[in-house]
């Protein structure tokens, strides 16, 4: 009998330290468990900082992106006045009012210049165009390729009377344009003067040098080129073949 509660004991003993030994793992499994779990929450936790991170860098940088560029297309809309002479007016969606400092402007603008005057005006890209005595202008800003692109497209100058002469510069070629009466006189390059007599009707496009394309604004018709010592007429829209011209007899001043 003792022999049968010592061999119970001992299977007891050994139950007990089995039951031990399991609690003890399972312990050290849940231990092991809550252990991963904080440190999956710290993980996550920094994960979520840097995604939030670089989420905010990329904010920064592209308001920083966004704002140059709104500065860069801000500097490209401004045309200058570098000079002028006698009596010069000009309108901004205004009454008119008499030029008598150098000015510096980023919308349409309206000029007129009186007898023996003059005004030179710079546009973007260095392009510069000189509207002459009893001549009237307007000055548009210039159109841009799209709305997420800053390189111009066009510089559209109106000649609505009277005599100008155009500077295209090395960056501004193709860009400059010069409408009146119907025709569009696109500069590529070189110096060259457009003529518009309003009381008649008429007027003419001379180069000195460079070339020029003059096609009807609103007609799908070829353009004419014009390369130095050449010009054009043109009446109700209707443009003539290139002739020769006498570039002395005209003010290139």
């Amino acid at each position: 009998m003792a022999k049968q509660w010592n061999q119970l004991e001992r299977l007891d003993h050994k139950a007990l330290k089995k039951l031990q030994a399991e609690r003890e793992k399972a312990a050290k499994l849940e231990a092991a468990a809550r252990e991963r779990k904080k440190y999956m929450l710290y993980a996550l936790a920094v994960l979520v900082f840097l995604v939030l991170f670089v989420v905010l860098l990329i904010t920064i940088r592209n308001k920083k992106l966004a704002r140059e560029f709104q500065e860069e297309r801000d500097s490209l809309l401004v045309s200058e006045v570098m000079e002028f002479g006698g009596t010069v007016d000009f309108q901004n969606n205004s009454d008119w009012e008499s030029l008598n400092k150098n000015v510096k402007f980023s919308n349409s603008y309206t000029f007129r210049a009186g007898e023996e005057s003059f005004v030179t005006v710079q546009m973007q890209l260095a392009n510069q165009v000189k509207l002459y005595s009893e001549s009237e202008a307007i000055i548009n800003p210039p159109t841009f390729v799209s709305s997420t692109n800053n390189k111009i497209k066009q510089e559209v100058v109106e000649l609505r009377r009277g005599e100008l002469t155009a500077t295209v510069s090395l960056e501004g070629r193709d860009v400059m344009c010069i409408e009146t009466a119907g025709i569009r006189v696109t500069g590529q390059s070189g110096l060259f003067k457009v003529i518009y007599k309003a009381d008649d009707g008429k007027g003419e496009v001379v180069v000195k040098n460079g070339l020029v394309e003059v096609n009807k604004i609103n007609s799908a018709s070829k353009a004419v080129k014009i390369t130095g010592f050449y010009k054009v007429t043109f009446e109700d829209g209707e443009i003539s073949s290139p002739s020769q011209a006498s570039i002395i007899q005209y003010d290139w001043r």
